[in-house]
């Protein structure tokens, strides 16, 4: 018959058998769902993106946020990986994914008519419109250079500076700006000599430039007028990408819907709106003849990013 001491010994043999059988339900849950997330990661369709973040982008961490939060919003299990090396230029990018092929699966530009007959555009604008939002870079010397600037045609009496092959040399040309046109690499050096006088850049862009240790130090900031245009800066996939297309429209959707969007689009570009003090500013509405009329979901306001009530806007 047992003695008191073994049933002591058998009740504590009790306990620990069954909190061993806990500690072991509790390893095989934990590494069920470790090796179900691994397989999940290993097999999970690879997003393949260009690492913008390694050459400093400002927008780059963004981009990749508002991709994740697409990913994650429309159900399916992908997985984004950055490729290494070199970085590949936009014109590449938009050849090699116009035919199906190439090294990446997902790209972000500015849109085109053009642009969207070659790649296939999830047309919800990553950037709220905002890139269509410009203030101007002016020489360091003449910071009031655009002080007496009211009108539209003031403001076509100075020369913009802008890139050979930038959407925005056309845009701002067909408004009746007249533009000087250079490489990327030397613009702001331009400006400097005066070969023109004014270099609008996007207003996510150009505290960034200024505060690096470039040409661009040497610049001022205007705080006369912005100027605005209708544009959006669109993921693209390849033409045959139909079904990544419709999910990661359907994860935009979702996120802009339920407010998840707008929280990480003020994350990144509040203090950049702050900066610009738009409302303070005159508006200068110009057409982007690059984009058919009604391309673009103009009449989903939750798409597009607005400046507060105060309207000084002057329609070209």
């Amino acid at each position: 018959m047992p003695t008191k001491n073994t049933k002591c010994q058998l009740s504590m043999f009790g306990h620990l058998t069954k909190f061993s059988v806990f500690l072991l339900f509790t390893y095989l849950i934990t590494f069920s769902n470790s090796a179900v997330y691994a397989e999940t990661r290993a097999t999970a369709e690879h997003i393949r993106i260009q690492d913008l973040e390694k050459i400093h982008d400002p927008i780059a961490s963004y981009i990749v946020e508002i991709l994740a939060l697409a990913i994650k919003k429309s159900g399916e299990a992908y997985v984004i990986e950055k490729l290494p090396g070199e970085t590949i230029p936009q014109a590449r990018q938009i050849l090699d994914m116009s035919h199906n092929r190439g090294q990446l699966d997902v790209i972000w530009t500015m849109t085109s008519d053009q642009r969207e007959s070659e790649i296939l555009p999830i047309r919800i604008p990553i950037d709220k419109g905002f890139f269509g939002w410009r203030i101007a870079f002016v020489n360091g010397d003449q910071p009031k250079l655009l002080q007496s600037v009211k009108t539209q045609a003031d403001l076509a009496k100075f020369k913009a500076g802008q890139g050979y092959l930038w959407p925005d040399t056309e845009i701002l040309r067909s408004n009746g700006l007249p533009v000087v046109t250079g490489s990327d690499e030397t613009l702001a050096n331009m400006l400097t000599a005066k070969r023109f006088d004014y270099f609008p850049r996007p207003i996510i862009a150009i505290w960034n430039e200024q505060e690096k240790q470039t040409a661009f130090s040497k610049l001022a900031i205007d705080n006369t007028f912005v100027l605005h245009y209708p544009t959006a800066f669109y993921f693209f996939v390849a033409p045959k990408q139909t079904k990544l297309a419709a999910d990661l429209t359907r994860g935009l959707e979702r996120a802009v819907a339920d407010g998840s969007f707008d929280i990480v689009f003020d994350k990144y570009f509040q203090t950049y709106i702050q900066q610009a003090d738009i409302n303070n500013r005159i508006i200068f509405e110009l057409n982007n003849p690059l984009i058919k009329p009604n391309s673009l979901p103009l009449n989903r306001e939750k798409f597009w990013f607005h400046p507060d009530s105060k309207d000084t806007r002057i329609k070209h």
